[in-house]
């Protein structure tokens, strides 16, 4: 089984191993505590950052390639024919936690 470190921040928020499912260099993949419909998770870079622009280009290819590696994953585990990804990029836009975070919903 892997391991993840225990010292991952989501915005202002400690996260514990179990919330953590996926994991790359820069990026990791959580279980939203707070999910929309079954499956409802989150890809965050390591990094907190409020917005996308402040990632680096490094951290934002992860990010989405992350994105890209766990939503097919979810979409078959769930049965879905369609995914939700979204991002709210900033307070004005409705981002409750100050890290840049996608949510996938399948």
């Amino acid at each position: 089984m892997q391991r993840f470190a225990m010292n991952y921040l989501f915005g202002p928020h400690s996260l514990h191993n179990s919330q953590i499912f996926f994991e790359t260099k820069l990026s990791l993949a959580i279980v939203n505590i707070k999910p929309i419909v079954p499956g409802h998770v989150l890809v965050i870079p390591k990094r907190v950052e409020s917005r996308l622009m402040n990632l680096t280009p490094e951290e934002y290819n992860d990010l989405f390639l992350a994105v890209r590696t766990v939503a097919p994953k979810l979409e078959n585990h769930f049965g879905a024919h369609a995914m939700n990804i979204a991002v709210q990029d900033g307070a004005a836009s409705g981002q409750s936690v100050p890290h840049v975070h996608v949510h996938i919903l399948p």
